[in-house]
């Protein structure tokens, strides 16, 4: 059995204003728990696609050098 609801920004503050107190902590520390794992769900991606992304040959560093210092060169003339 599945049941979904539209619920507003505004009504769910409502609804939860409305809980007791320590219905309103275990809520909390549920919501946590949950914004932790997104985070880390969310590096782990970041990492991945860090070292997994393409990587400059050695030829293109130092061609990339070379122009960098002929530029620096162009510049001060």
């Amino acid at each position: 059995m599945e049941i979904k609801l539209n619920i507003g920004y505004e009504q769910l503050i409502a609804i939860i204003s409305q809980l007791p107190v320590d219905e309103v902590i275990k809520l909390k520390a549920e919501i946590e728990k949950i914004s932790l794992e997104k985070n880390i769900d969310t590096s782990d991606g970041l990492e991945s696609l860090i070292a997994n992304g393409p990587v400059m040959s050695d030829e293109k560093y130092w061609e990339f050098k070379n122009n960098r210092k002929k530029f620096s060169q162009w510049r001060e003339k």
